[in-house]
């Protein structure tokens, strides 16, 4: 999955911030493979239950992994040793000198040999677990960092880390998904820090079809910081799992423990700083990765940014990244953001709506900005699916009479979300990320006709919650009712309502028609459109051929209709 986060700063700025969060492939060899497998479970010594997400390697004779592989939902796992699908035919390659490593977050690794268990019979393996925070390792850090007196226990949490990201690399690589992404764009009031707008997209991809590669390596961003500087505009990228993982990134950086805090009890904080502060204009970061040490999880990584010149440091940019472990241990980076902190000035209302609206004079109110997204829905090949916990929208539309308006449809402003009516008027909007959101209904018949009928209210959607609310709209029944001077129609009749339009959209106000039954003779010789354009007939003849002509001087356009429907509405075009 390549997550984009975009936002324009002010035009005096002009800058863009871009976070990746990208994916690494796992390459597979190119020689011919055994018809040998490696397969068993990992289970909690402890409890006996399986652990989903355990990396397993297979280590070649001079410790380079071989292949890999992730455990499954019940910890199971099977791979061929030296790599590609197992059962793969090869010439035949020797196990005797290969081992088998097992890693997993808050657990001891363990090492066994190949050779006797590549035999597809399965075999259990136990790891012992430990306190996150205790388990003493070797990991090389730069020698201008100070020598803390937490300096073990921080190089230990982040080796763990470590081993944490490499799983979730290893299982993305190993078990794509279709997942469905919503992106988002907010304004916050910076007074309270309650959202004030919003708008949001929906994506639909697929992992397999996607490039797994990341754009730059941990070096890469050592050497020339986290912004691309181009013509007229700044692209900030953030830090992604694979950056984490690389032996470059701890080469870089210092590590230390933060005290814990009232709001994360059981979590343990791993501060990183560049080991050395580079002259402004090399924009690096400094951030904060946060372990759940009882749940032995990711919980987020937060960072801002550092280096910036003193007009973008005023807007104070910084991100955020949350992890969440699902059964199938697939571990998702399911929700990543950039948010800016100013000064808006109130140019088009209480809050303006972009980012390029921030100005240098004025009288400006304080408000954040933040674009990022969120996964609201993930499945896989083997069935198993996932479902983020967002809010959803019950609404029952009803016409003039207080009638189910089973005709009309909803679509949330500045969102990609819409929903038609039941038969019962309702409508269900689901995964509905949290905030303010403008609900417009309409009667679609009235919209092809670009007659304004649309009714709106504001409501705010929460998590694992769902809104209720009922709505009356005028329908195109109402609007030709009033037309028609009844709500009702005759025996084996039906209503028609038209407009004439012209070929740059607007209504042609003089324009006539006649209509004709199905053996020609006229039903009306000779009518005339209103000043909109629109014209109706009350008696129409129920499943029966009718031709409507419509003309003005030499331009004329014909519709041939069987009227089926208790209302038709039809829209002409003179050319």
């Amino acid at each position: 999955m390549i997550v984009h986060l975009i936002m324009r700063l002010p035009a005096l700025v002009r800058s863009r911030l871009l976070g990746a969060v990208l994916l690494v492939a796992v390459a597979a060899p190119s020689r011919a493979l055994l018809a040998q497998q490696v397969s068993g479970t990992v289970r909690d010594s402890a409890s006996q239950l399986p652990l989903p997400g355990t990396v397993v390697l297979v280590l070649d004779p001079a410790g380079r992994p071989a292949a890999r592989s992730t455990t499954d939902q019940q910890g199971r796992f099977r791979l061929s040793p030296w790599g590609g699908k197992p059962g793969a035919k090869s010439a035949g390659r020797s196990t005797a000198k290969l081992r088998l490593r097992i890693l997993r977050m808050g657990f001891r690794p363990v090492e066994l040999p190949v050779g006797g268990m590549a035999t597809g019979s399965g075999v259990d393996i136990a790891l012992v677990s430990f306190p996150v925070q205790l388990e003493e390792v070797l990991v090389v850090v730069p020698p201008s960092c100070p020598k803390r007196p937490d300096r073990a226990a921080a190089l230990a949490v982040l080796q763990q880390v470590r081993t944490a990201l490499f799983a979730t690399v290893v299982a993305r690589s190993h078990n794509s998904a279709t997942m469905t992404r919503l992106l988002y764009t907010r304004a916050f009031d910076g007074d309270g820090g309650r959202v004030v707008d919003q708008s949001v997209r929906t994506r639909v991809t697929s992992a397999t079809s996607e490039p797994f590669t990341a754009e730059r390596s941990a070096a890469v961003f050592d050497r020339t910081g986290f912004r691309d500087d181009g013509t007229g505009s700044h692209i900030y990228r953030g830090p992604d799992a694979e950056t984490l993982v690389d032996d470059a990134f701890t080469e870089a950086y210092c590590f230390r423990l933060l005290a814990p805090e009232r709001v994360r009890p059981m979590q343990v904080g791993l501060r990183f700083e560049p080991a050395q502060r580079a002259d402004t204009g090399h924009i690096d970061i400094v951030g904060t990765l946060w372990v759940d040490t009882l749940s032995r999880v990711l919980k987020d990584l937060t960072f801002r940014y550092v280096g910036l010149d003193a007009q973008t440091g005023a807007l104070a940019p910084e991100g955020r990244l949350s992890f969440r472990e699902l059964s199938n241990g697939v571990v998702l980076i399911d929700q990543w953001s950039i948010r800016l902190t100013g000064k808006l000035v109130a140019a088009r209302g209480p809050i303006v709506s972009r980012p390029d609206d921030y100005l240098a004079t004025g009288s400006p109110r304080s408000v954040a900005r933040e674009i990022g997204g969120e996964i609201s829905r993930a499945s896989w090949p083997d069935g198993y699916s996932w479902k983020a916990p967002l809010g959803a929208l019950r609404l029952r539309v009803v016409d003039g009479q207080g009638r189910p308006a089973g005709t009309s449809d909803v679509r949330l402003v500045e969102t990609d979300y819409k929903a038609s009516a039941d038969a019962s008027g309702m409508f269900v909007v689901t995964d509905l990320l949290p905030g303010p959101y403008t609900a417009a209904v309409r009667d679609p018949r009235l919209a092809s006709l670009d007659i304004a009928s649309m009714r709106s209210f504001r409501f705010s959607a929460m998590r694992d919650s769902t809104t209720e609310a009922r709505v009356e709209v005028e329908t195109a029944d109402d609007f030709v009712g009033k037309r028609c001077g009844t709500d009702t129609r005759g025996a084996g009749k039906a209503w028609l309502l038209a407009r004439v339009m012209g070929a740059d959209g607007r209504p042609v106000k003089d324009a006539r028609w006649a209509i004709r039954d199905e053996f020609g003779s006229a039903l009306v010789e000779d009518g005339r459109v209103d000043p909109d354009g629109l014209f109706h007939w009350c008696q129409v003849p129920r499943n029966k051929r009718i031709s409507i002509d419509v003309w003005r001087d030499d331009r004329r356009a014909n519709a041939s209709r069987i009227v089926i429907e208790p209302l038709t509405t039809l829209r002409f075009v003179l050319q």
